[in-house]
Formats: structure tokens, C-alpha cells, sequence
């Protein structure tokens, strides 16, 4: 779902009975009704009110803080046409321009989802660095707050996901992000690296874009751990294909030390006698508690939430 919203004051659509002001000559009584829509002002004079003594040529000005404007910038200035009987103003010509709005912002925006959709996506059409996130973990809202207009915000109730125009941010980290994250925490590790170079964000928010795609259109943990485990990056980065250099490099990657060869040992015999798969072995390595908590998916008692809940996971969508 997408929701347009300009940001500006609320525009004065309204009438203003019986106003009237300064004339540039003798007469007086005279009373207008005022309809500004907009900004544009349609004036007409009271039947019963047209007062005496005007002649052609007179101005009457209404002052635009009559008008919830500005005085002079939204004055109504009218000028007279055509007299009738003892001076009443009969027709008229006007001018001026009125503000368009009342000073009040739209502060807050409240955006309900899809109620069938497993996971809620809010796109703002608008770079990343022109908001801010603050995750409402309680009442499960995501605030976003405009920085072009800090008065600004939009309550996103049950939304999991946002896309901007140069990325995208995803807060269900129970769900699919989470675990595709942990996924590539445990697989590739904190920092990527390939021919002696860290892997740039960018690219490792595309692995993670792609995991979410994968998950979302129903493939497994594992099934998408064991994508992670036969590509061509893991097995430059652990060093070799072979049980060994599997076992070595996620350990590695979830401890944050290497496993001495009887660490390790248990872990290949169970690669090595088909009692497990790769795609397993690393599923399972990246939803122990403690390697989510060193991540941030989850939090260390006494938080109840990871330092992730805060920031999201970004993601390049796939």
C-alpha cells in the first residue's frame, strides 16, 4: 500500500460572514462575505448590508487577518464599481490574494495495511536519508518522521518493511529478514571478504534482498543455507570445498574463534556420513541464541529486543 501525502499546511476552505474594513473615501456600512478556497477569494456584498455614501472609484479594504491571513499580504481590496441608491455599493471589483493555509501541519498520518498480506511493505517515493525509523516494538508501529518537515510523521501499524528509492529496510526480524540475516552472518561472516577485499554493503544488502525473495516465495532455512554453502563466494572465503574448511570457517564465523580438530571432528563425521547436509549444519548454527544475540536479531537479558529492532535490516530488493 502507498499513501501520498504532501507535506504543507491544511488548506482554509471557508467563508467569513459580515466583514468589512478601511474605505478610501466617506462612505461606511458597508459588509462582505468572504469564501476562500485555496487562496483564491470570492467576494459578494450583503443584501441587507451595502451601507451609504460610497462613490465610484472608493476602496474598502478587508484585512487579511479577517480573513485568517496576513495583513498586507492577504488583504481583500475591493473597489467600487457602480453605486445605488444613497451611496450603497451596488457592484464592485476586487483583488488580493489569500493564504492558503492555517498554519497547522499534518503531524501525524496513520497508514492501516493489508490485513490478508503476510508481510506489510510501505514505500516512500523519496531517498532513505529524508526520514527517520524509530521501531515501536510495543505497539508494533514503525514512526517514520519526515526530515524535510520534522512535524511530519507517518504511524505505520503492523507494516514490517519499507522501501525507499535507494533501498529498502526490513523490521521483521522473527521473520524471513531475520533469518535470512542470520543466515548470512553465519555463512559469509560479520565482514565479507573476497580476493583480500571486503565485500561492499551494497552487495552483501543484494545476498540479502535475494534470501528474502527466496523466502518469501516459500523456500525453506535450510534451503536457502545450502544455496549459501554451494556458491562460489563461500568457498572462496572458506578457504576450500571441502567438509573441513566448511566446518572450520561457520565455526569460526558463530564462536568467533576456530575449532581445534576435536571441535571440529564430530561436525565433519556428520558431514562425511551423510547424517546431515551442509545446508543443516549451518541453518541450525545460525539460530543458536547466542550467535543472534552477538548479531542483534535478539537482545541480552534484561533487553527484549536486539540492537537490530532499532536500525532494521537494509536490503537491496531483488
Amino acid at each position: 500500500m502507498t499513501t501520498t501525502v504532501t507535506i504543507g499546511v491544511i488548506p482554509i476552505n471557508t467563508t467569513y460572514t459580515a466583514v468589512t474594513g478601511a474605505t478610501g473615501g466617506s462612505g461606511l456600512g458597508a459588509k462582505f462575505d468572504v469564501t476562500k478556497t485555496n487562496g483564491v477569494y470570492a467576494t459578494t456584498v450583503e443584501s441587507t448590508n451595502m451601507g451609504t455614501g460610497y462613490a465610484l472609484g472608493d476602496t474598502i479594504t478587508i484585512p487579511g487577518t479577517s480573513l485568517g491571513g496576513a495583513a498586507p499580504a492577504n488583504n481583500d481590496v475591493i473597489i467600487v464599481t457602480g453605486i445605488g441608491t444613497n451611496g450603497s455599493v451596488k457592484t464592485f471589483a476586487t483583488a488580493g490574494v489569500g493564504a492558503v493555509g492555517n498554519g497547522i501541519i499534518n503531524t501525524i498520518i496513520n497508514v492501516t495495511p493489508d490485513g490478508n498480506a503476510a508481510i506489510n511493505t510501505y514505500s516512500l517515493n523519496d531517498k532513505s536519508s529524508d526520514y527517520t525509523v524509530v521501531n515501536d516494538t510495543t505497539d508494533n508501529i514503525l514512526k517514520v518522521t519526515s526530515a524535510l518537515d520534522t512535524l511530519v510523521s507517518f504511524n505505520l501499524n503492523n507494516y514490517q518493511r519499507i522501501n525507499y528509492t535507494d533501498k529498502s529496510t526490513a523490521f521483521d526480524l522473527s521473520g524471513h529478514a531475520g533469518d535470512v540475516y542470520a543466515l548470512l552472518k553465519a555463512g559469509f561472516g560479520s565482514t565479507i571478504v573476497t580476493n583480500n577485499a571486503p565485500l561492499n554493503t551494497l552487495t552483501y544488502n543484494t545476498f540479502e534482498g535475494l534470501g528474502i525473495k527466496m523466502e518469501d516465495a516459500g523456500q525453506t532455512s535450510t534451503q536457502i543455507a545450502q544455496a549459501i554453502a554451494s556458491s562460489g563466494v563461500f568457498s572462496s572465503l572458506a578457504g576450500g570445498s571441502d567438509y573441513a574448511s566448511f566446518v572450520n570457517f561457520v565455526y569460526t564465523n558463530v564462536v568467533g574463534t576456530a575449532p581445534t580438530p576435536a571441535q571440529a571432528l564430530p561436525f565433519v563425521t556428520q558431514l562425511a556420513t551423510g547424517a546431515t547436509t551442509e545446508g543443516a549444519m549451518l541453518a541450525a548454527a545460525a539460530h543458536i541464541t547466542s550467535f543472534q544475540q552477538t548479531i542483534g536479531l535478539v537482545g541480552v537479558a534484561p533487553a527484549t529486543t536486539g540492537v537490530l529492532a532499532g536500525t532494521g535490516i537494509d536490503f537491496i530488493p531483488a
